[in-house]
Protein backbone atom coordinates (compact mmCIF):
# COMPACT_ATOMS: atom_id res chain seq x y z
CA UNK A 1 0.00 0.00 0.00
CA UNK A 2 2.80 2.45 -0.39
CA UNK A 3 2.18 5.74 -1.41
CA UNK A 4 -1.64 4.69 -2.00
CA UNK A 5 -4.23 6.05 -0.45
CA UNK A 6 -5.17 3.90 2.52
CA UNK A 7 -8.50 2.48 2.32
CA UNK A 8 -11.30 4.07 5.31
CA UNK A 9 -12.03 2.00 8.50
CA UNK A 10 -14.79 1.49 10.50
CA UNK A 11 -15.35 4.00 13.21
CA UNK A 12 -12.81 2.99 16.49
CA UNK A 13 -10.83 1.43 13.82
CA UNK A 14 -7.10 3.37 13.36
CA UNK A 15 -4.11 2.42 11.60
CA UNK A 16 -0.71 1.29 13.27
CA UNK A 17 1.15 0.31 10.00
CA UNK A 18 4.30 0.80 12.27
CA UNK A 19 3.29 -2.34 13.77
CA UNK A 20 2.87 -4.42 10.56
CA UNK A 21 6.27 -6.67 11.54
CA UNK A 22 5.03 -6.82 15.20
CA UNK A 23 2.05 -9.04 14.10
CA UNK A 24 3.50 -11.47 11.99
CA UNK A 25 6.75 -14.46 13.21
CA UNK A 26 9.19 -12.24 11.32
CA UNK A 27 10.85 -10.97 14.41
CA UNK A 28 10.34 -14.03 16.23
CA UNK A 29 12.97 -15.55 14.65
CA UNK A 30 15.52 -13.12 15.78
CA UNK A 31 14.53 -13.45 19.22
CA UNK A 32 16.36 -15.50 21.74
CA UNK A 33 14.29 -18.14 23.44
CA UNK A 34 11.29 -17.07 21.10
CA UNK A 35 13.12 -18.09 17.74
CA UNK A 36 12.76 -21.90 19.05
CA UNK A 37 9.73 -22.36 17.61
CA UNK A 38 6.90 -20.55 15.88
CA UNK A 39 4.09 -20.76 14.02
CA UNK A 40 3.13 -19.51 10.58
CA UNK A 41 0.30 -16.74 11.76
CA UNK A 42 2.61 -16.36 15.41
CA UNK A 43 2.58 -12.20 16.06
CA UNK A 44 6.60 -11.35 17.83
CA UNK A 45 6.90 -10.24 21.20
CA UNK A 46 7.14 -6.36 19.96
CA UNK A 47 3.70 -6.60 19.91
CA UNK A 48 3.47 -7.76 23.26
CA UNK A 49 5.59 -4.54 24.80
CA UNK A 50 2.93 -2.34 22.56
CA UNK A 51 -0.13 -3.61 24.24
CA UNK A 52 1.58 -3.45 27.54
CA UNK A 53 2.48 0.21 26.98
CA UNK A 54 -0.97 1.13 25.75
CA UNK A 55 -2.71 -0.34 28.44
CA UNK A 56 -0.15 -0.37 31.59
CA UNK A 57 -0.66 -3.22 34.44
CA UNK A 58 -0.50 -2.68 37.97
CA UNK A 59 2.25 -4.79 40.49
CA UNK A 60 1.52 -8.17 40.52
CA UNK A 61 -0.85 -8.05 36.88
CA UNK A 62 -1.85 -11.37 35.50
CA UNK A 63 -2.21 -11.96 31.73
CA UNK A 64 -3.81 -14.63 30.10
CA UNK A 65 -3.34 -16.29 26.60
CA UNK A 66 -6.12 -18.71 25.90
CA UNK A 67 -4.75 -19.80 22.68
CA UNK A 68 -1.02 -20.06 23.65
CA UNK A 69 0.55 -21.30 20.18
CA UNK A 70 4.19 -20.94 20.70
CA UNK A 71 4.02 -19.23 24.04
CA UNK A 72 4.99 -15.61 22.55
CA UNK A 73 2.60 -14.02 25.00
CA UNK A 74 3.65 -15.85 27.92
CA UNK A 75 6.89 -15.88 27.82
CA UNK A 76 7.39 -11.55 27.06
CA UNK A 77 4.88 -11.34 29.85
CA UNK A 78 7.46 -12.76 32.31
CA UNK A 79 10.32 -11.37 30.78
CA UNK A 80 8.60 -8.09 31.71
CA UNK A 81 7.84 -8.89 35.25
CA UNK A 82 4.22 -10.02 35.02
CA UNK A 83 2.69 -13.50 36.21
CA UNK A 84 1.35 -15.46 32.95
CA UNK A 85 -1.10 -18.12 32.44
CA UNK A 86 -1.73 -19.82 28.67
CA UNK A 87 -3.87 -22.43 27.78
CA UNK A 88 -4.25 -24.56 24.91
CA UNK A 89 -5.37 -27.74 23.64
CA UNK A 90 -2.40 -28.61 21.23
CA UNK A 91 0.04 -31.16 22.71
CA UNK A 92 2.60 -29.74 20.15
CA UNK A 93 1.79 -25.77 21.87
CA UNK A 94 1.85 -26.80 25.44
CA UNK A 95 5.40 -28.57 25.08
CA UNK A 96 6.85 -25.94 23.04
CA UNK A 97 5.85 -23.20 25.59
CA UNK A 98 6.64 -25.52 28.39
CA UNK A 99 10.30 -25.84 26.96
CA UNK A 100 10.76 -21.90 26.54
CA UNK A 101 9.73 -21.31 30.00
CA UNK A 102 11.94 -23.96 31.79
CA UNK A 103 14.46 -22.67 34.38
CA UNK A 104 17.74 -24.18 32.83
CA UNK A 105 21.64 -24.16 33.38
CA UNK A 106 23.75 -23.72 30.68
CA UNK A 107 26.49 -25.84 32.24
CA UNK A 108 24.11 -28.89 32.27
CA UNK A 109 23.40 -28.94 28.86
CA UNK A 110 26.97 -28.61 27.36
CA UNK A 111 27.58 -32.01 29.32
CA UNK A 112 23.84 -33.30 28.25
CA UNK A 113 24.68 -32.52 24.67
CA UNK A 114 27.63 -34.38 24.72
CA UNK A 115 25.86 -37.12 26.35
CA UNK A 116 23.57 -36.92 23.82
CA UNK A 117 25.44 -37.16 20.70
CA UNK A 118 27.22 -40.15 22.00
CA UNK A 119 23.88 -42.02 20.43
CA UNK A 120 24.01 -44.87 18.10
CA UNK A 121 21.78 -45.76 15.46
CA UNK A 122 18.98 -47.58 15.93
CA UNK A 123 19.06 -51.19 14.77
CA UNK A 124 15.52 -52.55 15.15
CA UNK A 125 13.04 -49.07 14.62
CA UNK A 126 9.43 -49.72 16.57
CA UNK A 127 6.49 -50.12 14.85
CA UNK A 128 5.45 -46.49 13.22
CA UNK A 129 2.56 -44.59 11.48
CA UNK A 130 3.01 -44.87 7.58
CA UNK A 131 3.39 -40.46 7.61
CA UNK A 132 6.54 -40.84 9.75
CA UNK A 133 7.89 -43.87 7.01
CA UNK A 134 6.87 -41.56 4.09
CA UNK A 135 8.85 -38.52 6.22
CA UNK A 136 11.71 -40.51 6.57
CA UNK A 137 14.46 -42.61 5.20
CA UNK A 138 14.82 -45.87 7.55
CA UNK A 139 18.60 -44.91 7.97
CA UNK A 140 17.38 -41.17 8.98
CA UNK A 141 14.89 -42.98 11.44
CA UNK A 142 17.46 -45.27 12.69
CA UNK A 143 19.48 -41.79 13.82
CA UNK A 144 16.36 -39.76 15.07
CA UNK A 145 15.23 -42.69 17.39
CA UNK A 146 18.56 -43.25 18.41
CA UNK A 147 18.83 -39.54 19.33
CA UNK A 148 15.60 -40.18 21.26
CA UNK A 149 17.11 -43.15 23.17
CA UNK A 150 19.55 -40.77 24.94
CA UNK A 151 17.39 -37.88 25.06
CA UNK A 152 14.53 -40.03 26.85
CA UNK A 153 17.93 -40.88 29.59
CA UNK A 154 17.36 -37.24 30.63
CA UNK A 155 15.72 -36.08 33.43
CA UNK A 156 12.76 -34.36 32.31
CA UNK A 157 13.26 -30.32 31.55
CA UNK A 158 16.57 -31.16 29.76
CA UNK A 159 14.93 -34.03 27.89
CA UNK A 160 11.96 -31.85 26.87
CA UNK A 161 14.71 -28.88 25.63
CA UNK A 162 16.68 -31.59 23.39
CA UNK A 163 13.40 -33.05 21.99
CA UNK A 164 12.68 -29.45 20.83
CA UNK A 165 15.86 -29.43 19.37
CA UNK A 166 14.87 -33.09 17.55
CA UNK A 167 11.92 -31.60 16.23
CA UNK A 168 13.79 -28.77 15.15
CA UNK A 169 16.25 -30.77 13.15
CA UNK A 170 13.37 -33.33 11.98
CA UNK A 171 11.43 -30.09 10.36
CA UNK A 172 14.81 -29.63 8.15
CA UNK A 173 14.99 -33.38 6.63
CA UNK A 174 11.04 -34.05 6.51
CA UNK A 175 10.02 -35.02 3.26
CA UNK A 176 6.48 -33.46 4.36
CA UNK A 177 6.80 -29.90 3.94
CA UNK A 178 4.23 -27.16 5.08
CA UNK A 179 3.00 -25.32 2.47
CA UNK A 180 -0.24 -22.71 3.52
CA UNK A 181 -2.20 -24.26 4.81
CA UNK A 182 -1.06 -27.75 4.12
CA UNK A 183 1.93 -29.56 3.85
CA UNK A 184 2.95 -31.25 0.43
CA UNK A 185 5.72 -34.52 -0.20
CA UNK A 186 8.90 -33.67 -1.90
CA UNK A 187 11.58 -35.64 -2.83
CA UNK A 188 15.00 -35.32 -0.88
CA UNK A 189 17.71 -37.57 -0.73
CA UNK A 190 18.68 -39.76 2.64
CA UNK A 191 20.34 -37.26 4.50
CA UNK A 192 21.08 -39.80 7.70
CA UNK A 193 24.75 -38.90 7.94
CA UNK A 194 23.93 -35.12 8.11
CA UNK A 195 21.67 -35.85 11.09
CA UNK A 196 24.03 -35.53 13.98
CA UNK A 197 26.34 -32.45 12.59
CA UNK A 198 22.54 -30.39 12.29
CA UNK A 199 20.87 -31.51 15.71
CA UNK A 200 24.39 -30.48 17.48
CA UNK A 201 23.84 -27.32 14.93
CA UNK A 202 20.41 -26.11 15.95
CA UNK A 203 21.26 -27.03 20.00
CA UNK A 204 23.85 -24.81 19.72
CA UNK A 205 21.28 -21.95 18.56
CA UNK A 206 19.10 -22.79 21.43
CA UNK A 207 21.57 -22.65 24.07
CA UNK A 208 23.09 -19.56 23.33
CA UNK A 209 19.69 -17.75 24.43
CA UNK A 210 20.13 -19.79 28.02
CA UNK A 211 21.46 -17.63 30.73
CA UNK A 212 24.45 -19.35 32.82
CA UNK A 213 22.85 -19.69 35.87
CA UNK A 214 19.19 -20.77 36.27
CA UNK A 215 16.34 -18.73 35.78
CA UNK A 216 12.56 -18.88 37.31
CA UNK A 217 10.16 -16.41 35.73
CA UNK A 218 7.48 -15.14 37.48
CA UNK A 219 4.84 -17.38 38.03
CA UNK A 220 3.75 -19.41 34.79
CA UNK A 221 0.73 -21.83 33.87
CA UNK A 222 0.38 -23.56 31.42
CA UNK A 223 -3.21 -25.55 30.93
CA UNK A 224 -4.15 -28.48 28.78
CA UNK A 225 -8.15 -26.76 28.15
CA UNK A 226 -10.31 -25.59 25.34
CA UNK A 227 -10.73 -21.74 25.14
CA UNK A 228 -14.21 -22.48 24.76
CA UNK A 229 -14.39 -23.50 28.33
CA UNK A 230 -11.70 -23.01 30.36
CA UNK A 231 -12.94 -25.23 32.83
CA UNK A 232 -9.16 -25.50 34.71
CA UNK A 233 -8.39 -21.97 34.73
CA UNK A 234 -8.56 -20.23 38.10
CA UNK A 235 -7.68 -16.83 39.37
CA UNK A 236 -8.65 -13.09 38.09
CA UNK A 237 -7.24 -11.65 35.09
CA UNK A 238 -5.96 -7.81 34.30
CA UNK A 239 -4.55 -8.50 30.35
CA UNK A 240 -5.72 -10.65 27.72
CA UNK A 241 -3.06 -10.95 24.54
CA UNK A 242 -4.10 -13.86 21.93
CA UNK A 243 -4.37 -15.03 18.58
CA UNK A 244 -7.52 -17.40 17.87
CA UNK A 245 -6.77 -19.29 14.64
CA UNK A 246 -7.97 -17.01 11.69
CA UNK A 247 -10.89 -18.91 9.70
CA UNK A 248 -8.78 -19.41 6.84
CA UNK A 249 -8.71 -23.13 6.35
CA UNK A 250 -5.18 -23.36 7.64
CA UNK A 251 -5.56 -26.64 9.42
CA UNK A 252 -2.57 -26.95 12.51
CA UNK A 253 -2.87 -30.62 12.97
CA UNK A 254 -2.08 -31.15 9.41
CA UNK A 255 0.71 -28.73 8.87
CA UNK A 256 2.47 -29.81 11.94
CA UNK A 257 0.88 -33.92 11.74
CA UNK A 258 4.88 -35.02 11.98
CA UNK A 259 5.62 -33.14 14.95
CA UNK A 260 2.60 -34.75 16.84
CA UNK A 261 3.10 -38.11 15.94
CA UNK A 262 6.78 -37.39 17.07
CA UNK A 263 5.53 -36.06 20.64
CA UNK A 264 4.14 -39.93 20.52
CA UNK A 265 0.28 -38.85 19.86
CA UNK A 266 -1.35 -41.78 17.36
CA UNK A 267 -2.96 -41.01 14.40
CA UNK A 268 -6.14 -41.38 15.99
CA UNK A 269 -5.16 -38.88 18.78
CA UNK A 270 -4.28 -36.60 15.87
CA UNK A 271 -7.29 -36.79 14.42
CA UNK A 272 -9.32 -36.00 17.38
CA UNK A 273 -7.20 -32.99 17.97
CA UNK A 274 -8.37 -31.86 14.03
CA UNK A 275 -12.14 -32.47 15.34
CA UNK A 276 -12.19 -30.58 18.41
CA UNK A 277 -10.19 -27.53 17.63
CA UNK A 278 -11.68 -24.23 16.80
CA UNK A 279 -13.96 -24.16 13.65
CA UNK A 280 -11.35 -22.30 11.78
CA UNK A 281 -11.17 -25.21 8.98
CA UNK A 282 -13.66 -27.27 7.24
CA UNK A 283 -12.73 -30.34 9.47
CA UNK A 284 -13.38 -29.31 13.01
CA UNK A 285 -16.94 -30.66 14.36
CA UNK A 286 -18.91 -28.48 16.80
CA UNK A 287 -18.11 -28.44 20.46
CA UNK A 288 -20.69 -30.89 22.26
CA UNK A 289 -21.62 -28.12 24.58
CA UNK A 290 -25.10 -26.82 25.54
CA UNK A 291 -26.43 -24.58 22.93
CA UNK A 292 -25.95 -20.66 24.27
CA UNK A 293 -27.97 -17.29 23.62
CA UNK A 294 -25.93 -16.20 20.45
CA UNK A 295 -27.17 -15.40 16.68
CA UNK A 296 -24.82 -14.37 13.98
CA UNK A 297 -24.46 -10.59 14.33
CA UNK A 298 -25.91 -8.62 11.61
CA UNK A 299 -21.78 -8.32 10.18
CA UNK A 300 -21.36 -11.81 9.16
CA UNK A 301 -24.87 -12.40 8.48
CA UNK A 302 -24.71 -10.23 5.11
CA UNK A 303 -21.26 -12.33 4.67
CA UNK A 304 -23.26 -15.42 4.30
CA UNK A 305 -25.91 -13.92 2.36
CA UNK A 306 -22.87 -12.43 -0.22
CA UNK A 307 -21.19 -15.90 -0.34
CA UNK A 308 -22.34 -16.55 -4.11
CA UNK A 309 -24.50 -19.90 -5.04
CA UNK A 310 -21.08 -21.74 -6.19
CA UNK A 311 -18.85 -21.67 -3.45
CA UNK A 312 -17.94 -24.40 -1.51
CA UNK A 313 -20.65 -25.61 0.72
CA UNK A 314 -18.30 -25.65 3.85
CA UNK A 315 -17.07 -22.30 3.88
CA UNK A 316 -21.04 -20.91 5.07
CA UNK A 317 -21.20 -23.63 8.36
CA UNK A 318 -17.10 -22.65 8.90
CA UNK A 319 -17.80 -19.60 9.51
CA UNK A 320 -21.17 -19.38 11.42
CA UNK A 321 -19.59 -22.25 13.59
CA UNK A 322 -16.30 -19.82 13.63
CA UNK A 323 -17.20 -17.05 14.95
CA UNK A 324 -20.22 -18.89 17.73
CA UNK A 325 -16.50 -20.73 18.72
CA UNK A 326 -15.27 -17.11 19.65
CA UNK A 327 -18.15 -16.55 21.30
CA UNK A 328 -18.32 -18.89 23.29
CA UNK A 329 -14.71 -18.19 24.43
CA UNK A 330 -15.48 -14.96 24.99
CA UNK A 331 -18.21 -16.50 27.56
CA UNK A 332 -15.90 -18.51 29.15
CA UNK A 333 -13.68 -16.09 29.41
CA UNK A 334 -15.59 -13.16 31.48
CA UNK A 335 -15.87 -15.25 34.99
CA UNK A 336 -12.04 -15.06 34.62
CA UNK A 337 -11.43 -11.22 33.82
CA UNK A 338 -11.15 -8.10 36.49
CA UNK A 339 -13.45 -5.12 36.10
CA UNK A 340 -12.01 -3.38 33.35
CA UNK A 341 -9.62 -6.00 32.07
CA UNK A 342 -8.74 -5.40 28.50
CA UNK A 343 -8.66 -8.17 25.71
CA UNK A 344 -6.39 -7.85 23.02
CA UNK A 345 -7.18 -10.40 19.50
CA UNK A 346 -4.63 -10.68 17.00
CA UNK A 347 -7.28 -11.83 13.65
CA UNK A 348 -6.88 -11.39 10.06
CA UNK A 349 -9.85 -10.19 7.62
CA UNK A 350 -10.25 -13.21 5.21
CA UNK A 351 -11.70 -14.06 1.87
CA UNK A 352 -13.86 -16.51 0.27
CA UNK A 353 -15.12 -17.15 -2.79
CA UNK A 354 -14.37 -13.69 -3.47
CA UNK A 355 -16.13 -12.45 -0.70
CA UNK A 356 -14.21 -10.52 2.19
CA UNK A 357 -14.68 -11.44 5.87
CA UNK A 358 -14.30 -8.42 8.09
CA UNK A 359 -13.39 -10.89 10.68
CA UNK A 360 -12.50 -7.44 12.68
CA UNK A 361 -15.77 -6.09 12.48
CA UNK A 362 -17.48 -9.05 13.06
CA UNK A 363 -15.21 -9.87 16.57
CA UNK A 364 -16.36 -6.59 17.79
CA UNK A 365 -20.33 -7.68 17.19
CA UNK A 366 -19.53 -10.72 18.66
CA UNK A 367 -18.28 -9.03 21.77
CA UNK A 368 -20.66 -6.55 22.20
CA UNK A 369 -23.05 -9.49 22.14
CA UNK A 370 -21.31 -11.34 24.64
CA UNK A 371 -21.74 -8.54 27.16
CA UNK A 372 -18.13 -6.49 26.52
CA UNK A 373 -17.37 -2.77 25.34
CA UNK A 374 -15.28 -1.84 22.16
CA UNK A 375 -12.22 0.10 23.33
CA UNK A 376 -10.30 0.43 19.87
CA UNK A 377 -8.89 -1.26 17.01
CA UNK A 378 -5.14 -1.42 15.60
CA UNK A 379 -4.85 -1.72 11.90
CA UNK A 380 -1.41 -3.42 11.84
CA UNK A 381 -1.22 -5.04 8.26
CA UNK A 382 -2.87 -4.74 5.02
CA UNK A 383 -1.93 -7.89 3.27
CA UNK A 384 -2.46 -9.82 0.17
CA UNK A 385 -5.13 -12.91 -0.38
CA UNK A 386 -4.43 -16.29 -1.04
CA UNK A 387 -2.68 -17.01 -4.83
CA UNK A 388 -6.07 -18.67 -5.54
CA UNK A 389 -8.16 -15.96 -4.88
CA UNK A 390 -6.11 -13.19 -6.25
CA UNK A 391 -6.31 -15.61 -9.57
CA UNK A 392 -9.61 -15.62 -9.74
CA UNK A 393 -10.98 -12.44 -8.04
CA UNK A 394 -8.31 -10.07 -7.88
CA UNK A 395 -5.92 -8.30 -5.36
CA UNK A 396 -8.23 -6.80 -2.75
CA UNK A 397 -5.83 -5.80 0.82
CA UNK A 398 -7.06 -7.84 3.79
CA UNK A 399 -6.48 -6.19 7.20
CA UNK A 400 -4.82 -7.61 10.21
CA UNK A 401 -5.74 -6.10 13.22
CA UNK A 402 -6.14 -6.17 16.92
CA UNK A 403 -9.11 -5.61 18.15
CA UNK A 404 -9.29 -4.29 22.04
CA UNK A 405 -12.82 -5.37 23.86
CA UNK A 406 -13.08 -4.50 27.53
CA UNK A 407 -15.00 -6.01 30.37
CA UNK A 408 -16.84 -3.24 32.10
CA UNK A 409 -19.32 -5.03 34.82
CA UNK A 410 -18.30 -7.92 37.31
CA UNK A 411 -19.11 -11.16 36.38
CA UNK A 412 -20.05 -14.24 38.61
CA UNK A 413 -17.16 -15.96 40.35
CA UNK A 414 -16.26 -19.18 38.13
CA UNK A 415 -14.91 -22.39 40.05
CA UNK A 416 -12.26 -23.72 38.24
CA UNK A 417 -10.22 -27.56 38.65
CA UNK A 418 -6.14 -27.52 39.20
CA UNK A 419 -4.47 -26.83 36.23
CA UNK A 420 -3.26 -29.36 33.82
CA UNK A 421 0.34 -28.42 34.40
CA UNK A 422 2.16 -25.43 35.94
CA UNK A 423 5.80 -23.79 36.21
Amino acid sequence: MKNQKLPPLPEGFEYRLDLRHYVTPRLLKDQPVHRWFWFPHSFSPQLVDEVLQAFPLPNGGRVLDPFVGAGTTVLRAAQSGYSATGVDLSPLSLFVSQVKVAPLVKAALEEYLRFVLAYRPVQDLPTLPARMRKAFTPNELAHLYGLRQQIAQLPQLYANFFLLVLLRTQQRISRAVPDGGWFRWVDKPDQSTLIAGWFEEQARVHMEDVPTEAFRYPSIQLICDDARRLDRLQGAFDLVVTSPPYPNRHDYSRIFHIELLSLSLNEEEVKRLRHTSLRSHVEAKPPNYERVDYSPPPKLQDILEALPDNADPRIAPMLRGYFEDLYLMLTALRPHLKQGAVCGFVVGNVRHAGIMVPVDEILVQVGQQAGYTFDRAWVARLRGNSAQQMGRFGREPARESVVFLRKEHCAVCHVAKEPFAAF
